[in-house]
């Protein structure tokens, strides 16, 4: 069956988004695709999709008064409750219903696996289960490259990503480093973000063949968290003219930098960070570098004098602007 991709991209299906949001998408998609025949343009897609939320609206309404049934009622319910002991019992529930659901096994690991190290071994385990999982459906070469784009293969992709993530907390970063590429070979867009997490990890392991080669891989484009790890890369390299200029092109792009570096040297991002919105960040300002800082924290730390080295090259090149606008003295 063709995937109507019209909808597909239009209703969400480019952004890492929660699994409430995939699973209305996925009933969506189904919806759309049993009325291929109904629709010639995007006005009777939009049409359809209007009829599609009203419908599903309703059934949510009928559905909130009736007794969980399925796997994935009993995974909403896990979500929703705050007792850790609720929680895992629906957990139980769902595995009792579908015992290789990814996305339950994947929440009960990191629900009652506390310590990192315990969670690694028990990721690892998951993911040999999914590797055969996926290899058995034919899903590796059925959807290559486009991993996050289809629906079937997102709950691999999220135990997979949390795999790649606790392999940094772990700090076995050459390891770490493998499952990223990994995860961009699976999916191609790194719907994930992965790119901005491994261009950190090539900054700390001082690897700029790769480094290079990753921000190249995405069109070289002058994103914030790809120009500031490249900034500390050239910095501990000893380079300091590329860091220079890579801190440069950082302040063109992101307009807070300056404040950012200053702060940072100064060690007072706490009230910024205090004033972070817990929904996300906008790109291209300060919250995106405090959310940067905080989840490469392995990376700044490995070079404590560079906020205030970065902050001077910026102060220096307002200095110099500032001096080059004065009226030269006549003699």
């Amino acid at each position: 069956m063709q995937r109507n991709q019209t909808a597909y991209n239009r209703y969400g299906g480019r952004d890492k988004m929660s699994r409430d949001s995939e699973k209305v998408l996925k009933e969506l998609q189904k919806f759309l695709d049993a009325h291929a025949e109904d629709t010639e343009n995007e006005a009777d897609v939009d049409a359809l999709a209007e009829r599609f939320f009203a419908e599903y609206n309703l059934k949510c309404k009928e559905q909130k008064e009736s007794a969980p049934e399925t796997a994935d009622d009993y995974l909403d319910l896990a979500e929703q409750v705050t007792s850790k002991k609720k929680s895992v019992e629906y957990l139980h529930k769902a595995l009792e219903l579908e015992p290789d659901n990814l996305d339950a096994r994947l929440q009960l690991i990191l629900r009652t696996a506390e310590q990192p190290d315990e969670r690694r071994l028990a990721l690892q385990e998951l993911l040999d289960a999914a590797d055969k999982q996926m290899e058995k459906s034919g899903a590796f070469k059925e959807y290559a490259g486009e991993f996050w784009t289809a629906f079937e293969t997102r709950p691999y992709m999220r135990v997979r990503y949390t795999y790649f993530d606790v392999l940094i907390s772990c700090g076995m970063m050459r390891r770490a480093i493998d499952e990223g590429q990994r995860l961009l070979e699976l999916c191609e867009n790194d719907n994930l973000g992965v790119r901005y997490q491994l261009m950190h990890l090539y900054a700390y392991m001082e690897d700029e063949m790769h480094a290079l080669a990753l921000h190249k891989q995405f069109d070289s484009y002058e994103e914030t968290q790809m120009l500031l790890p490249l900034a500390v890369l050239y910095y501990k390299l000893n380079q300091f003219d590329k860091a220079e200029d890579y801190i440069k092109r950082l302040a063109k792009a992101n307009k807070d930098t300056k404040k950012f570096l200053r702060a940072a040297a100064r060690d007072q991002l706490d009230d910024y960070i205090g004033e972070m919105s817990p929904y996300g960040y906008r790109p291209f300002t300060m919250e995106e570098l405090l959310d940067e800082l905080m989840h490469t924290s392995y990376l700044f730390n490995s070079v404590p004098y560079f906020f205030a080295w970065a902050s001077k090259v910026l102060a220096a090149k307002t200095g110099a602007k500032m001096s080059a606008g004065k009226p030269k003295l006549l003699h």
